[in-house]
Order: structure tokens, then sequence, then C-alpha cells
């Protein structure tokens, strides 16, 4: 008889949080897969709106979840939300794919992944995504909620990659206000993608 998992602790872990998920998943691999299926889209549409290229941006994709899979023992609710960890992971990804030339697989061979094959339609769903972001960047779209020093910060410092100290200079505070700024605006983007306003 095949083993199925009741419908009721599927419910019950969609409504976990993310941290939440990320903690049960070294016992609890599908938790995992919730948190997977959450962010997926948002971390291919950052990665398609920043390469242009959707077969990049599919391939960073799995290598991001490849990489948050691997490192989720590691992360720690105290040093910021789940999704900006993530966020973090695809920014590293990133800029490792762009100084490389060439997507990262450390993470999905030492997991023993294969290399992902995509469909003519796959492709062309992320191709919408990337000229969806040449019309519309999605982050500066997501963060046009947030107030002016928290959106500056967050996309100099998410989207332009500037270094904290730079940003500093600029703006003619301190680093740690910057890394404040940032912190507190990566942190009301968790909270209103989970529709909490309470920030």
């Amino acid at each position: 008889m095949a083993l199925t998992t009741p419908k009721y602790v599927m419910m019950a872990r969609s409504s976990l949080s993310d941290e939440a998920l990320l903690s049960a998943t070294a016992r609890d691999v599908e938790a995992f897969g919730h948190f997977y299926r959450r962010h997926a889209s948002s971390v291919l549409a950052y990665l398609a709106y920043r390469t242009h290229s959707a077969e990049l941006a599919l391939d960073l994709t799995a290598e991001v979840f490849a990489a948050a899979l691997e490192g989720s023992h590691r992360y720690r609710p105290s040093r910021g939300p789940a999704r900006a960890w993530l966020f973090g992971i695809a920014h590293h990804v990133l800029v490792d794919s762009n100084r490389r030339q060439r997507s990262v697989t450390r993470a999905r061979k030492r997991l023993g992944l294969e290399p992902l094959v995509f469909t003519d339609p796959e492709i062309e769903r992320v191709e919408e995504l990337v000229d969806v972001g040449r019309r519309d960047p999605p982050l500066t779209a997501l963060v046009g909620d947030l107030p002016e020093d928290q959106r500056a910060a967050v996309l100099a410092r998410v989207v332009d990659e500037r270094e904290y100290r730079d940003i500093a200079a600029q703006e003619g505070v301190s680093e740690g206000a910057v890394r404040q700024r940032v912190s507190r605006g990566l942190a009301r983007l968790a909270h209103q993608t989970r529709g909490d306003d309470h920030v």
C-alpha cells in the first residue's frame, strides 16, 4: 500500500511561517518543499530581471534553492526574516555567476541533483518575466510602499549591490544607520508578502 501524507499534515505545513518551515526541514524535507513553493516565483522573477536570460534565471533559481536546502540548518531567525536570508543567497549566487560567467553548480552536485532540463513553455514563461522586469522592475514595484529612506537603502544595497559605507557616505549618515534601514526595509517586505502590515 502506498504511503501518502495526510491532508491535515499538508495543511498544517502550509500555515507555518517561513522560519518554522526552515526549522522543520531537518526532520521533514517536505517542509522545505512548502518554503520552495512559497518563494520560487519571487526568486525566479528577481533573477530573470537581473540576468535578462530565461535559461540562466531558471538554472540559478535551482542553485539558490539547492544552497538554501543545504544550509537550512544554519538559518537563525534572530538574524532576520527567512525571505531576506533566501534573497541573500540569491544575491551571492548571482554575484558568483556574474564573476565566473556561468551558473554555479557546486551545491547541486553535493546534493547529487541532476542538471535541470527546461521545456520551451517554461523558458517562454521566464522570458515573459524578463520582459515584465524590463518594463516594470519587480523589486522596484515591491519596495514602492516602503518609507523613502528604507526604499533607497534597499535598492542601493540589493539592486545596485553597493557597499554599506558607500551608501552611508552618499546619504550623509552612519554605516549603522544604513544597515538598520536595509534591515527594516527587508523585514517590512517579508511581512508584506505574508499579508501582515504591522511592522
